[in-house]
């Protein structure tokens, strides 16, 4: 946790060729609740409906699905989900994934960020992206503009700096950490 996976998430989201590319994005923050039933209406609610869609109000995870092939049939989207804590198994995350294998349309994509590395091995189809801490240089150099901003101390250099390098190191270069 706190290493950027969301931050750089958000970035690529929000980026204009990102929005250029995806007919429909959609955002989801799963974290600890990986409930199929309800990640589907979630995502649901955030795809626009086609004109000749009825509404509905259900909880029939196959409806809902249909729904979301339907809506997503002709469309590229970008779905993420984001913060995956957990999910019980491979079948529940074939699952989930149903709906969105069924459309018409090239270049869709699911980004999934989990900092679980067995969980991103379950799900992946695609080589997974490992973020890292910063170097710890670069780290200490940011360490000290979020501590101090463009003035240091006078005495710094003399009292602070080998406790300032030693919260540092012991935050593994995690801008969260602190």
């Amino acid at each position: 946790g706190g290493v950027g996976k969301t931050t750089f998430t958000q970035h690529l989201y929000n980026d204009g060729r990102t929005e250029e590319h995806f007919a429909v994005m959609v955002w989801v923050c799963v974290s600890t609740d990986f409930d199929v039933l309800k990640l589907t209406q979630q995502i649901l609610n955030c795809i626009p409906a086609t004109d000749n869609e009825i509404a509905i109000e259900t909880t029939n995870l196959d409806r809902l699905q249909k729904s979301i092939a339907q809506r997503l049939k002709t469309k590229r989207f970008l779905i993420v989900l984001d913060d995956i804590w957990k999910c019980d198994s491979e079948d529940e995350w074939k699952t989930l994934l149903a709906p969105f294998t069924k459309g018409d349309a090239k270049g869709s994509m699911i980004l999934v960020t989990t900092r679980f590395p067995k969980l991103a091995r379950m799900m992946k189809t695609v080589d997974s992206v490992e973020l890292q801490g910063l170097e710890s240089n670069d780290f200490f150099t940011f360490f000290e503009a979020c501590i101090f901003g463009e003035h240091k101390p006078r005495d710094y250099e003399d009292d602070l700096a080998c406790i300032a390098r030693e919260i540092a190191s012991k935050l593994k270069g995690f801008p969260l950490a602190f």
